[in-house]
């Protein structure tokens, strides 16, 4: 590696890193005054807090690395521009993408961090984050040991185009309590309705009691007179699956999100867009920071003014162009959503558009 690069990274590092660690404090700061008085009146242990923030570092990383990525760039290039660095380098005979080089390398191996997080970090952290959440920090009238083996409001969609819902699942004895079970036909109606008091895992099935089955027509009004059993066998996802798919499948990786909606060939296409949509934004997020860079870098080169003048405008334009990519891309993903723009597009779009214009602007 050059001592140039070597440079030009080390002055990346330093800033970005400062950055993260500022929004990663801000952000547990706010959201402990936000919760002070669940925390002071439920007595929720130190050692509880530590966990559940530290749960949440990885979300705060995927969140905020563009950002700190685009303030770290433009503070580069702002500072070398003011010590009049990138004249000498052209004069030197190096050219402006030769310069950029570090910061682009650096914008790839965050973005591949990202990812690596978000596949194999966030969604473990994420579930154990809303289970602290759920049962310490937002449990209202719940018995705590109770709160400490039991997991609420798992929602999901199941195996044979079926939607399930689970108000409660007692870990330590396997047997879940108000079960709703929405059953789909090719098209994605729901044909029939499953109501059950609770469910006892046997070990390969489940066991229902005090069960009605409730035939609707496309209007989703009931046809005829329910069927009542007081037992029955389900053949359902295991304790184990309800658990890890009962996550909201944003949290998901690629990989497990990729196979859920492969289970699922006869469901709603509405559905199936949005989560087509969620999927292709797996990829596209964690290549934000790269893209915040070049466009960054593009900016950044354009200011010429110096001292406080040049630090002022270039957190403006962070400011400013963060704004709008950010805004643009939840256009975009809204729109695929929508069904209006296909997956792939609405995920990929404001990125292919943010790094065009920034490569355009710096060849320029």
């Amino acid at each position: 590696m050059r001592i140039l690069d070597k440079y030009i990274i080390k002055n990346f590092i330093s800033p970005f890193l400062y950055c993260l660690v500022l929004f990663i404090f801000l952000y547990m700061i706010i959201d402990v005054f936000g919760h002070l008085d669940e925390i002071l009146k439920r007595g929720i242990p130190l050692l509880i807090l530590q966990e559940y923030y530290l749960s949440m570092v990885p979300f705060i990383i995927m969140h905020s690395a563009p950002v700190a990525s685009l303030i770290s760039t433009i503070y580069v290039i702002s500072t070398m521009n003011k010590n009049d660095e990138i004249i000498a380098m052209r004069a030197a005979g190096i050219s402006i993408g030769r310069i950029l080089v570090p910061l682009v390398c650096m914008g790839l191996a965050i973005s591949i961090a990202v990812f690596a997080i978000s596949e194999k970090v966030l969604p473990s952290a994420i579930k154990n984050s809303q289970y602290i959440k759920d049962n310490y920090i937002e449990n209202t009238g719940k018995d705590k040991s109770a709160a400490k083996k039991s997991i609420y409001n798992i929602a999901l969609y199941g195996k044979d185009d079926r939607l399930i819902f689970i108000k409660n699942y007692n870990r330590e004895n396997s047997v879940a309590t108000d079960i709703t079970l929405l059953h789909q036909d090719k098209k994605g109606d729901v044909v029939s309705k499953t109501d059950a008091r609770e469910g006892k895992w046997t070990g390969s099935s489940w066991r229902f009691s005090d069960i009605l089955i409730y035939n609707l027509d496309r209007d989703g009004m009931v046809i005829g007179i329910p069927s009542f059993f007081k037992e029955k066998e389900f053949d359902m996802e295991s304790p184990a699956e309800l658990i890890a798919k009962g996550t909201n499948y944003e949290f998901m990786s690629f990989k497990d999100l990729r196979n859920y909606i492969n289970n699922f060939s006869n469901i709603s296409p509405h559905i199936i867009k949005r989560l087509y949509v969620n999927l292709h934004q797996k990829l596209s997020m964690p290549f934000t920071s790269l893209v915040l860079i070049l466009i960054g870098a593009a900016f950044a080169l354009k200011i010429k003014r110096r001292g406080k003048t040049a630090a002022m405008m270039g957190m403006g334009i962070s400011i400013v162009i963060g704004f709008i990519y950010y805004a643009l891309m939840a256009t975009f993903i809204a729109l695929g959503k929508g069904g209006i723009l296909p997956a792939f597009w609405s995920a990929h779009l404001a990125n292919i558009l943010f790094g065009s214009l920034g490569i355009i602007l710096i060849r320029n």
